[in-house]
């Protein structure tokens, strides 16, 4: 009986190092399928990043093209005097005919018997909210988003350093 204990122990010991062995390259296959799948999202995420730097790019020279075409004095005053009058006499005509309308809105809607609430959701609606809105942005946003940036990363270059922190 003894020498049957001695013969398992003796089995088992033998099969000790494999097990060890084995679980251990077990641990070393999971680590190696983590890093493996690590590496294959950072490659994603770097597709992605230059596909977004691309577009971005993309929009630039898009942007150079359509505004190209102002980008230069031609030589003739005139001339240039009316290219840097155009959009701004236009958009004041459109904002006056859109004044004009809700003047004609207003008198038609009063004289309708329109209360308070009605009158606002008649002047004043999504769509034109909306109109205005992006007219307001066209012509201010793109300076005031400028200036922000601007006053971000001039705060930023004054503010002192956290104790411990090198730049």
């Amino acid at each position: 009986m003894i020498t049957g204990i001695i013969g398992i122990l003796g089995a088992l010991t033998g099969l000790v190092p494999s097990i060890m062995q084995w679980l251990t390259l077990k641990a070393n296959n999971a680590q190696q399928l983590a890093m493996a799948q690590l590496q294959l999202q950072a490659t994603k995420d770097g597709v992605a990043l230059q596909v977004d730097l691309a577009n971005a790019q993309a929009d630039i020279r898009q942007a150079d093209h359509i505004y190209g075409f102002a980008s230069g004095a031609s030589g003739n005053r005139f001339v240039d005097a009316l290219a840097v009058f155009v959009r701004p006499y236009i958009t004041i005509v459109f904002f006056h005919l859109w004044i004009l309308l809700e003047v004609f809105l207003f008198i038609y809607a009063v004289n309708s018997g329109y209360d308070l609430g009605q009158l606002v959701k008649v002047l004043w609606s999504d769509e034109t909210a909306g109109i205005f809105g992006a007219i307001m942005g066209f012509w201010f946003g793109d300076r005031m988003m400028l200036r922000g940036q601007e006053r971000m990363a001039a705060t930023l270059a004054i503010q002192p350093q956290a104790k411990g922190t090198k730049l």
